[in-house]
């Protein structure tokens, strides 16, 4: 959305007075902390002079940045996997991406959010605390993450081994 805005050489305020919204919503909207009624973002495609559907997909477009550049960075780490190893690794290195973004999602979600909400199954019964949905899914995919990474540092030559898992840990 911001990239459209740029293009088109617009500020915010300019294309929340043609969307027929306020400044500090349009803000929001495209910082990703509101998320439009499909009328709104409607009018704000048609103002960007772009689809509907190049809007939604803008979040999708962040999300495969983001999974580049963490793939990026693995493949520097475990660049010494032997070669005869390489198709194993690009899928684990793919998938290792995708969970560290995941995983990064739902850590902002958990401390914006925290880990434990009121629940009650019907109108009668007394609200109590009870974990997330989401916890549970970051504990999952957090498990799935560090057996990845397990793989992939095993595949490394043995001398390599300490200093790759060191530097992934951030300690060089």
């Amino acid at each position: 959305m911001k990239q459209k805005r740029l293009e088109n050489r617009m500020t915010q305020v300019d294309v929340a007075t043609k969307s027929g919204i306020s400044s500090k919503y349009y803000g929001s909207i495209e910082n990703g902390k509101n998320s439009p009624s499909i009328e709104k973002l409607s009018s704000i495609a048609k103002v960007l002079g772009c689809s509907l559907h190049f809007l939604l997909n803008d979040r999708m477009d962040d999300m495969e940045k983001r999974v580049t550049e963490e793939e990026d960075r693995l493949q520097q780490i475990f660049n010494k996997i032997p070669r005869d190893k390489l198709s194993l690794v690009e899928g684990l290195i793919t998938q290792a991406a995708r969970l560290r973004v995941l995983l990064d999602d739902n850590w902002k979600d958990i401390i914006e959010n925290g880990e434990y909400e009121k629940f009650k199954q019907s109108e009668n019964q007394m609200p109590y605390d009870r974990k997330r949905p989401i916890v549970e899914n970051y504990d999952n995919r957090d498990k799935t993450y560090q057996a990845i990474i397990k793989q992939l540092t095993d595949l490394l030559p043995q001398n390599m081994k300490v200093d790759k898992k060191s530097k992934l840990l951030g300690r060089k």
